[in-house]
């Protein structure tokens, strides 16, 4: 590594994530430097923007979380190491409060978070032109010309990542995910329920029907759910459920839902397989499957389907950690992960990788 230029190293560094920084500084030489200056200093940036006013601006530093508020310390940090920028939108009049950050932190990625129900014109013409724009929060369901306008967001093909709020995911904004999950640079959804209120919807089950409707163009994506994601791993184990009964013993699909809770989890474990430490290596080399980390981590779970010419595979993997300790160093899933099921009940982190 000695002899690969400086720039080249300094730039992988911004590239790589929390945990990949935490193996790279143990290399010898300028890159193992460069890695550990970047560990010890990478930082998020966090406001939110009220009537055309940056409110409560806040510095996060990423391996081990001390916040900064003071003015004075934010301005302190050097610029080239704010690795991600978020905005939480709280009105939609004015979208210069964005333009000024972007121009402030010029070497981060954007996530906007919209906590509203309405967008303007102009706010989604700045997104369009931004070439960082990694992800965007809906947290409210948009009204109609929102939906319309966010369309063009959709359409010029710069969105990463979607995050929804289970609220924010009825009628025609499920529309969003799925013209998503057919682009090329698109890579995730995530369903993030903070407040831990029952989802009213379907948008799990409606996601997974979509999938094995559309198993190949949908390969590689990844479908994250979050927080208090109950209602929706009750919609995975129906799903799989109704897909390991239509297979092995499709009389029983005419069986009523409360006698099939009995044996629920042994008819849905039976669908699934443990991956070995050979295919889990695939998919983190194929689909970076690595990126996604846990505290305490399960095995990796596949369901497969199809036939021989059309299989389809969903990779499936979650957070054991029932008391959300505190950890240093999150891992990924892997063959030697936790392999209890029943741990998937109460999760607050589930992983779905589509291949």
């Amino acid at each position: 590594m000695d002899r690969v230029p400086i720039a080249f190293c300094d730039h992988l560094c911004g590239l790589l994530s929390i945990n990949g920084l935490q193996g790279a500084k143990e290399l010898s030489g300028p890159y193992g430097q460069i890695a550990q200056c970047t560990f010890e200093h990478a930082v998020g940036y966090i406001c939110s923007v009220k009537d055309g006013i940056e409110e409560d601006p806040v510095v996060s530093y990423e391996w081990n979380y001390p916040e900064l508020e003071v003015p004075e310390a934010i301005e302190a940090v050097p610029k080239k190491f704010v690795r991600d920028v978020w905005i939480y939108l709280l009105d939609s009049e004015d979208e210069r409060v964005s333009r000024k950050l972007v121009k402030r932190f010029p070497h981060a990625t954007y996530h906007f978070v919209l906590g509203i129900q309405s967008i303007n014109e102009a706010w989604v013409d700045f997104a369009c032109s931004l070439n960082r724009l990694q992800r965007v929060a809906i947290t409210k369901k948009l009204d109609d010309d929102a939906l319309r306008l966010f369309q063009r967001l959709i359409t010029s093909r710069k969105l990463f990542a979607l995050m929804l709020h289970p609220k924010a995911c009825e009628g025609a904004a499920m529309e969003l995910p799925k013209s998503l999950f057919f682009q090329d640079q698109f890579e995730e959804l995530r369903i993030q329920n903070p407040n831990g209120a029952p989802w009213r919807n379907t948008l799990v089950r409606e996601v997974l029907e979509f999938w094995s409707e559309n198993g190949d163009r949908l390969r590689g994506k990844h479908f994250v759910m979050d927080k208090n994601c109950e209602s929706g791993i009750e919609q995975l184990e129906e799903f799989l459920l109704r897909r390991t009964l239509a297979t092995v013993c499709p009389t029983l699909l005419r069986v009523p839902a409360a006698t099939l809770q009995i044996g629920r989890i042994f008819l849905v474990q039976r669908a699934l397989e443990v991956c070995s430490k050979e295919e889990c290596d695939l998919i983190d080399k194929e689909y970076r499957h690595n990126h996604t980390t846990f505290r305490i981590p399960s095995c990796v779970y596949k369901y497969e389907e199809g036939g021989e010419t059309q299989r389809r595979r969903l990779y499936f993997s979650f957070e054991c950690d029932k008391y959300r300790e505190w950890q240093h160093l999150w891992r990924p899933a892997s063959h030697n992960g936790h392999k209890d099921f029943t741990l998937m009940r109460n999760t607050s982190s589930l992983h779905i990788l589509f291949a």
